[in-house]
């Protein structure tokens, strides 16, 4: 018996082994100059691993309907992978000259062009639009304050905004650093882009309020002021420098607000006496419960007695059940919002004469 074989068909030319093109090419603008970001290949355009470890990249850049001109020295012996293995992601600043960081928003195009090792390369990748001409003036007098709600965040209003073709909003970024000379280990987290806020120009200042911040922890905060510009059928973001950082920690410094409606009814029950009270929650981020005193007092209403705390710890429901006092007393009873710090609030007062226990 013969035993035939199936035919390997026709033979594959080598490989030139080029780089894939890049597939994820961005291109954000910020003040006169736009970043670029883009992941490198891991294989050829044959679908074979680029042998050898590194590649060379080509950046260029024209208007939308010009020549995309090399604006750029190529790149070199670039790593294909990060210190753990996954694709690298290349950042690539690009300096705007004058004629395009200045005048009306155009479409603005990015290209980036890969050779392997031995400087054979592949296509242009597809284009990555942004937008050139004027850029949103930058943020000036950020700062920040302490206050009870959180960290204040204030900024000089941009009064070109109005005579722009698009309004412009700021954006805030916060970090959590570490501050130098301190033993405090804080776990690594990502940067926090802040809820945006939309300008008008007025004689007051821009302001926000970061009420995520978490207390004695440092941060540094950023602001950059951007617009999104409609061109044909692409909406494009254009953003400003961005403004001096600021450095802040916030504090527990402030009391929490005073609870308020406080009511006080004294009952019997079983042949027991007890009084009730009840009062508004107090909306407050940094109360952690509320403290309840109670103080005899004579008819005219002069202390007959010293104050005492009814509860050890904080209660953390709006109402409180005294069953210690006398019925044939008058008191004052005060409830004030306590913080986690301990810090106490003004005092919601009411009074309770023994006529009011029926």
């Amino acid at each position: 018996m013969a035993a035939g074989c199936a035919s390997p068909g026709p033979p594959r030319p080598p490989s030139l082994h080029l780089p894939e093109p890049a597939r994820d090419l961005v291109a954000s603008r910020e003040g006169g100059s736009v970043e670029l970001r883009f992941t490198l290949p891991q294989r050829t355009t044959d679908g074979l691993p680029l042998r050898g470890t590194r590649v060379e990249a080509t950046l260029c850049r024209g208007l939308e309907r010009d020549p995309c001109v090399v604006v750029q020295s190529t790149r070199h012996d670039l790593d294909l992978t990060d210190a753990d293995g996954s694709p690298a992601v290349l950042p690539w600043r690009d300096e705007l000259p004058a004629e395009l960081a200045t005048g009306i928003e155009r479409p603005l195009i990015y290209r980036v062009r890969l050779a392997n090792s031995r400087g054979a390369a592949s296509d242009w990748s597809g284009p990555a639009y942004t937008v050139a001409g004027g850029a949103p003036a930058s943020v000036v007098g950020f700062r920040t304050e302490g206050t009870p709600k959180g960290v204040l965040m204030r900024w000089a209003p941009d009064a070109r905004s109005s005579t722009a073709s698009s309004p412009s909003e700021v954006l805030v970024r916060r970090e959590e650093i570490t501050v130098p000379g301190t033993s405090q280990k804080r776990r690594a987290t990502a940067p926090v882009w802040l809820a945006t806020h939309a300008e008008e120009p007025t004689e007051g200042l821009g302001q926000s309020i970061d009420s995520s911040a978490q207390e004695d922890t440092p941060y540094r905060y950023v602001a950059v002021r951007r617009r999104f510009i409609q061109l044909g059928e692409r909406k494009l973001e254009i953003r400003s420098e961005e403004s001096p950082p600021v450095q802040f920690a916030l504090h527990d410094t402030f009391a929490p607000p005073p609870p308020t409606g406080l009511s006080a009814a004294g009952f019997r029950e079983g042949g027991r006496f007890g009084v009730d009270l009840i009062w508004n929650p107090v909306e407050d981020r940094t109360v952690a419960g509320y403290a309840v005193w109670r103080q005899r007092i004579d008819g005219a209403g002069a202390p007959a007695g010293s104050p005492e705390r009814l509860n050890g710890s904080p209660v953390t429901v709006p109402a409180f059940h005294d069953v210690t006092a006398d019925p044939a007393a008058q008191y004052r009873y005060n409830v004030r919002a306590v913080n986690a710090s301990g810090r106490e609030s003004a005092a919601a007062t009411v009074l309770l004469s023994p006529s009011s226990a029926p």
